[in-house]
């Protein structure tokens, strides 16, 4: 609402969170914000070029979805680091 997203934006990011939250959960990771790691991100970037063969288009928006998540947890400081610092996407292809 803050930034003004469309009704889509906001229902893709919710949606890539959930997924994001349905990786970290069936690989018997922690869900606590404090205790996600870069190493976790890299993982489910992996996993969704690798095992659902996302394009790499759909994959920058999943991790958009994340730094934008993780700046607002940052802001309202439900967070302590970010785990999205130094996470780059993948090139698409043009």
């Amino acid at each position: 609402m803050e930034k003004n997203y469309s009704v889509n934006t906001v229902t893709s990011y919710e949606y890539d969170l959930q997924l994001f939250l349905t990786f970290l959960t069936d690989h018997g990771c922690s869900t606590c914000l404090n205790e996600i790691t870069k190493t976790q991100v890299r993982r489910f970037i992996q996993y969704l070029l690798g095992s659902l063969k996302q394009k790499p288009r759909s994959v920058n928006r999943k991790i958009s979805s994340l730094k934008t998540f993780t700046k607002y947890c940052l802001k309202e400081q439900y967070l302590a680091n970010d785990f999205t610092r130094g996470i780059e996407s993948p090139k698409a292809n043009c």
